[in-house]
C-alpha cells in the first residue's frame, strides 16, 4: 500500500506531501491544475525517464519519494541529467527500481492499455482469474526437458553422433600427437631467450673462462704458499682453509662453465626449432585452452566424452523410451491444464458479461479463444480475447476494435473479476475517458467494489467517481510570491461538496446534486 507520496521541485510543485488512504483515493482538479504532474511523478517512481525540463525553475533537482508499507523509494533527478535511485536508503539501478516498483504499483493510464491489448498477456490474465494450477504440469515438463537435454549430449541422431565421434577422435589425436607436458611452454620461452642472445653469451663466457682460468691458477699458487706458512703460525690455519675452499669453488665454477659451453647449441636451427614448437602449442591453445594444462585437461575430458558416446547405444535407446513415456505424461498434464483453463474461460466470459452490462454495455460479447500449441513451460495453449461491443457485430480480436471508452470499461471489468496484480496499488489515470454521467455511477460502483480488496488511486473528471471515494484530494494551481505553484489538499466533507459541485458545473443545483451524490455513497 502506498501510504505517502512526496514531490519536490517537480514542474509547478515546490513541495507536496499526499497521505493516501488504504482503499479508494481520488484526485480531482481543473484542467491544467497539475494532475499530470502527479501521474508523472508516480511514473517516475515506476521507472520512467524524465527530461530535466520537469525540474522546477530555479531548483537544482527534482525528487519523488514513495512510502509503502515496508519499502521507501526515492528518486532524484538533477539539472545536469544525473539521477539517483534509492530503495530503503540503498542505491539501486534503474532496472532494480523497475523490478521493485512493479511489485508495488500498477499504473493504468488512458493510453496504458498495452497489456490488455497484447494477446501474449491474455494467458496470464486468464490464469490469474482461474488460479490455474501449473505446478504438476511444469514438473512433468521440466523432467522432459532434462531427458531431452541428456539425449542431446549424445547427438540429436545417429549421423550427428558419428560426426561427434569423428570430431572427438580428431581432437584427441591432434593433442596426443603433440606430446605436451605442462612445463614445456615455460621452458621453451626461456630457451628462446637464450638462443636470441647466443652471440652475447658466447663472447661473454669465453672472456669469463679466460679470466677465471688465470684466477684459478693464481689462487692455487697462493693457497699452496699459505698452507706452507701454517706450521709457522697456527693462526693462519683458518684462513688457509677458507682459501682452499675458495680455490675449490673457483675450480668447480670454471669446470661447469666449460661444460655449459661444450653442451650449448647456439645455432640458428635450434632457435627455429623452438619457434616451431611454440607455434604448435599456440595453435593448440587457440583451439583447446589458455594454457598447456588447460589443453591436457580438455584432452582428458574429450577422451571421456568419446568413450561415453562410443558406448552410448543402450543408453540412447533407454533415453528415447523414457522421453516417449514422459512426453505422454506431459500431454496428459497439459490436457488437464487446458480443461481447467477452458472452465475458467467460461466463468470469466459470464462474469465479464454481467459487469459490462452494469457498465452500460448490455450487448457486449466477450470470448476466450484457444489455440493448441507445442507444449511449453506454460502448457499447450495460446489464448486470445475476442470482443464485440454491440449487438449484431462479429467478435474480433480485442485489440482491433475497442475504443477508448470501451477500453476503460473492459479494463475495469477485468480488474474487478480478475485482479491479476493482488497486493499492488492500482492507479487509474482518467479511467472515465469517453464515459457519460450515467456510466460514471456504474464505474464508481465497480471501483468501490475493487477498493474493498486493494488500494486504488484514481484521477477523474466525473462527479460520480469523485463522490464514491473514501479520500478526496484537490489538485489546485495558485499564485504565491508572484509564482505559479500547484498544491494538493485533502478535502473535508464540506470542501468535497464544493469540489463535486464544481465538477458537475457549479451553481445551487450543482451543490444540491453534489450533496446528494456524496450522501448516496455513505
Amino acid at each position: 500500500m502506498l501510504t505517502t507520496l512526496r514531490i519536490q521541485n517537480m514542474a509547478l510543485i515546490p513541495a507536496v506531501e499526499i497521505n493516501f488512504g488504504p482503499a479508494f483515493n481520488v484526485l480531482t482538479g481543473e484542467t491544467g491544475a497539475g494532475k499530470s504532474i502527479i501521474i508523472g511523478s508516480l511514473n517516475f517512481i515506476f521507472g520512467d525517464k524524465l527530461s530535466t525540463n520537469v525540474i522546477r525553475a530555479g531548483a537544482d533537482f527534482a525528487r519523488v519519494t514513495a512510502v509503502f508499507d515496508d519499502t521507501i523509494i526515492t528518486r532524484t533527478l538533477r539539472t545536469d541529467g544525473k539521477s539517483e535511485i534509492r530503495v530503503n536508503d540503498e542505491p539501486v539501478t534503474l532496472k532494480g527500481l523497475r523490478a521493485v516498483a512493479s511489485e508495488l504499483l500498477a499504473i493504468h493510464g488512458q493510453h496504458d492499455t498495452e497489456k490488455l491489448l497484447t494477446p501474449k498477456n491474455h494467458l496470464a490474465i486468464l490464469d490469474g482469474f482461474g488460479h490455474t494450477a501449473l505446478a504438476t504440469y511444469q514438473a512433468e515438463y521440466n523432467q522432459l526437458q532434462t531427458l531431452k537435454k541428456e539425449l542431446s549430449s549424445y547427438g540429436d541422431n545417429p549421423a550427428e553422433r558419428e560426426r561427434l565421434l569423428d570430431l572427438y577422435q580428431y581432437q584427441i589425436n591432434e593433442i596426443a600427437n603433440a606430446h605436451l607436458n605442462p612445463d614445456e611452454e615455460y621452458e621453451l620461452n626461456n630457451k628462446a631467450i637464450v638462443l636470441r642472445n647466443a652471440e652475447k653469451l658466447t663472447t661473454g663466457l669465453d672472456e669469463i673462462i679466460t679470466q677465471l682460468d688465470t684466477a684459478d691458477t693464481a689462487t692455487g699458487r697462493a693457497n699452496k704458499k699459505l698452507l706452507g706458512l701454517v706450521p709457522c703460525d697456527a693462526q693462519l690455519s683458518p684462513l688457509a682453509d677458507r682459501l682452499s675452499g675458495t680455490a675449490g669453488e673457483l675450480t668447480d665454477i670454471l669446470l661447469e662453465l666449460r661444460d655449459y659451453v661444450d653442451r650449448a647449441d647456439f645455432s640458428a636451427g635450434s632457435l627455429e626449432a623452438v619457434y616451431d614448437r611454440l607455434d604448435v602449442i599456440k595453435n593448440l591453445k587457440r583451439k583447446y585452452g589458455a594454457t598447456v594444462a588447460d589443453i591436457l585437461t580438455y584432452l582428458e575430458q574429450t577422451q571421456v566424452a568419446y568413450q561415453r558416446l562410443l558406448n552410448a547405444g543402450d543408453t540412447i535407446a533407454e533415453l528415447n523410451a523414457r522421453i516417449a513415456e514422459q512426453t505422454a505424461r506431459v500431454k496428459q498434464a497439459a490436457a488437464q491444464v487446458t480443461a481447467a483453463r477452458q472452465a475458467a474461460a467460461a466463468q470469466l466470459t459470464t462474469q465479464l458479461g454481467q459487469h459490462l452490462a452494469d457498465l452500460g454495455m448490455p450487448h457486449a460479447q466477450f470470448e476466450v479463444r484457444f489455440t493448441a500449441v507445442t507444449p511449453n513451460s506454460h502448457g499447450a495453449d495460446d489464448v486470445e480475447f475476442y470482443f464485440s461491443a454491440n449487438l449484431g457485430e462479429a467478435l474480433r480480436p480485442l485489440a482491433q476494435i475497442i475504443s477508448g471508452g470501451e477500453m476503460s470499461r473492459v479494463m475495469l471489468a477485468i480488474k474487478t473479476v480478475a485482479n491479476t496484480e493482488p497486493g499492488k496499488t492500482l492507479i487509474f489515470d482518467e479511467i472515465d475517458t469517453g464515459l457519460s454521467g450515467n456510466m460514471g455511477l456504474a464505474v464508481a460502483d465497480k471501483l468501490t467494489a475493487l477498493a474493498k480488496h486493494t488500494q486504488i488511486i484514481v484521477v477523474t473528471h466525473l462527479a460520480a467517481i469523485a463522490a464514491a471515494a473514501d479520500k478526496h484530494y484537490l489538485i489546485q494551481k495558485n499564485i504565491s510570491n508572484q509564482k505559479t505553484v500547484t498544491n494538493v489538499y485533502p478535502l473535508n466533507p464540506e470542501e468535497r461538496v464544493q469540489e463535486v459541485a464544481r465538477i458537475i458545473g457549479g451553481g445551487t443545483t450543482a451543490l444540491a446534486h453534489a450533496a446528494a451524490l456524496l450522501h448516496s455513497q455513505r
